[in-house]
């Protein structure tokens, strides 16, 4: 069983890189950048490669909803996995598609029951980027606070390293257990944030990343599936954590964006 696919989603930094793009707070190099570091080339639907058509899309969608400051961010992000649904549709293309993904990037529209998912395919030619315009009220945005998520993060963390222990003789196979908890840490911090992005949201992601890379060493690389039910339980606790930064940190920008909208 792959786990990284249940504690981690590139979705997570390329939603929050389109944000910060979306709101003025990265360029749109840096971003082409970092989604081409998570992906490869991108490509919307089956135009030719580039960022661009993507970024045009979800700057025309959701135009008129950014004009007007709403607690709802205008960009969100939903992952799917065990305990957690996708949110989209039941039975719909868009639901098919976004639970094979590992979830979807949720973008919001002045128009009442109405919403747009960006869907990432990815493959060895880089991501393809489905777009999809849907009929209802979107999957609610991820409101945990930072704090909440975190304290969750702490709960799932204790129980990973009481899961660690238990397995006694069986983690002495790894010749060093914290080194190699570090060098996943350092793989999931790729390729970075947007500098801009609220610290808290940057820590409650850190934290995931941690208990991220604390499951993978003990079942990827110590090779014992004995705790494999608990395991992935905790991965609910994560990806909950990581939609809670994406939210907090697009509310921030929002703010940041409507105050100067209403300078000018």
């Amino acid at each position: 069983m792959d786990f990284r696919a249940h504690v981690y989603s590139p979705l997570q930094n390329q939603a929050l890189w389109l944000a910060a793009t979306l709101y003025g707070e990265a360029s749109f190099d840096d971003a082409d950048y970092a989604l081409t570091e998570l992906g490869g080339p991108q490509r919307f639907e089956d135009e030719e490669y580039g960022l661009a058509p993507l970024i045009r899309q979800i700057r025309s969608f959701n135009s008129g909803f950014m004009d007007s400051f709403s607690s709802q961010p205008a960009l969100s992000l939903t992952l799917a996995g065990p305990g957690t649904p996708v949110g989209l549709p039941a039975a719909s293309a868009a639901a098919g598609l976004a639970t094979g993904a590992g979830g979807a990037i949720v973008l919001a529209s002045e128009r009442a029951r109405a919403y747009a998912a960006a869907v990432p395919l990815y493959g060895q030619g880089g991501t393809q980027w489905r777009w999809f315009e849907l009929e209802g009220y979107p999957p609610a945005p991820a409101y945990l606070s930072p704090g909440e998520a975190d304290f969750l993060l702490t709960t799932a963390t204790r129980e990973a390293a009481e899961l660690i222990e238990r397995m006694g003789p069986i983690a002495t196979d790894l010749p060093n257990p914290r080194l190699t908890v570090g060098t996943l840490s350092d793989f999931y911090d790729t390729p970075g944030l947007p500098s801009s992005i609220a610290p808290r949201a940057a820590k409650l992601i850190a934290r995931a990343d941690r208990v991220s890379a604390i499951i993978e060493t003990v079942t990827a690389r110590i090779n014992d599936h004995t705790f494999d039910p608990g395991l992935l339980s905790l991965g609910r606790h994560i990806r909950q954590a990581r939609m809670s930064a994406v939210t907090y940190a697009t509310v921030e920008w929002a703010r940041v964006y409507d105050r100067n909208l209403h300078a000018r």
